[in-house]
């Protein structure tokens, strides 16, 4: 049976919920442990405290249903969220604190919780049932939660790969005995971090997201397209996500950065002019923005008053070039 459309039932229902009781919800732009909805405090500030949400849809027969959840996902700042899709279109909405969760069975690493038709009549189901008085508990929750600092980094695939072709060429007139090949991403992730991530913390996570888009691309010389993981510094790892677009990479790009106000550090790889409106709206609402980008004499496009970086140096030393040389 085809669940997404319960899935996004459910989802769609319980955002509806929590932007009733007063909370900003936003989708997350990586998914991770499990996380389909964010809660976050305050939308207009980079740090922020944020609880993740997992919504589960589910209907119910007569041999009754499960819900189960990783427990690597769990902690203090991890909540699930209950739709249940009854008949004659009636419906139920459940939620489970950190301490919910850890009352459930745990086999095989997850945490599974068992319902039937009965059991949702019954004093435990009950209680758990969303109401106002929940909301307030889910505040509290949020407003006592851990902030996390993460920088978030969103590549034009268009813009990279003109940008290492563009620095190929430049080095190999410079040092024309020797063979410059295209980079690894991250190779090029690990450098233009290493020049242009100011924060740092080890307790931090980093998100990369490189799109593109395979027609107008031709091909990416780059990498490979698979996802991985991988440690920009022993303690600290990057999680790289590959997303393939049918549409202009510009337009997917812009769509996440709109939605990432509350990461302690944003780094956009990109110079195109089609930027600059969506870039001095997030100036104006004080959010800054790192810009990897040409100089002026490299041929520039995109002109806002937030900081940038010159990306020829890193995809140099991604290339094998030692700093002296650059």
């Amino acid at each position: 049976m085809d669940t997404k459309p319960l899935e996004i039932e459910a989802e769609s229902y319980i955002k509806s919920e929590l932007i009733k009781y007063g909370f900003n919800v936003t989708k997350p732009d990586f998914d991770t442990e499990g996380t389909d909805l964010l809660l976050v405090d305050t939308v207009k500030t980079k740090f922020t405290h944020i609880l993740r949400i997992q919504c589960k849809g589910r209907t119910i027969n007569n041999n009754g249903s499960n819900i189960s959840i990783p427990s690597n996902y769990v902690d203090d700042n991890f909540i699930v969220f209950l739709y249940l899709r009854l008949e004659n279109y009636e419906s139920k909405l459940y939620i489970f604190f950190f301490e919910d969760i850890e009352g459930w069975k745990k086999t095989n690493g997850n945490y599974i919780f068992n319902f039937t038709k009965k059991s949702i009549e019954k004093d435990y189901l009950k209680d758990k049932e969303f109401k106002l008085t929940h909301s307030y508990s889910l505040k509290e929750i949020l407003r006592n939660s851990k902030i996390k600092k993460y920088t978030s980094v969103f590549i034009d695939s268009i813009f990279l790969n003109k940008a290492i072709k563009r620095t190929i060429e430049r080095y190999q007139d410079i040092y024309p005995e020797k063979t410059f090949e295209a980079p690894r991403l991250e190779d090029a992730i690990k450098y233009i971090l290493s020049y242009y991530d100011n924060f740092k913390t080890t307790d931090k996570t980093i998100n990369v997201l490189y799109v593109y888009n395979p027609v107008v691309l031709q091909q990416t010389e780059t990498i490979e397209n698979t996802p991985s993981k991988f440690f920009i510094e022993k303690s600290t790892s990057c999680n790289l996500r590959i997303e393939k677009t049918d549409e202009f990479v510009n337009f997917e790009i812009l769509e996440y950065l709109k939605r990432t106000v509350n990461s302690e550090n944003i780094i956009l790889v990109a110079d195109d002019i089609l930027y600059e409106a969506t870039l001095n709206e997030l100036k104006d609402k004080g959010v800054e923005v790192t810009l990897i980008q040409f100089k002026s004499y490299d041929g520039r496009q995109m002109y806002t008053n937030h900081y940038w970086g010159d990306i020829i140096l890193p995809l140099g030393r991604s290339l094998g070039l030692r700093a002296h040389e650059l």
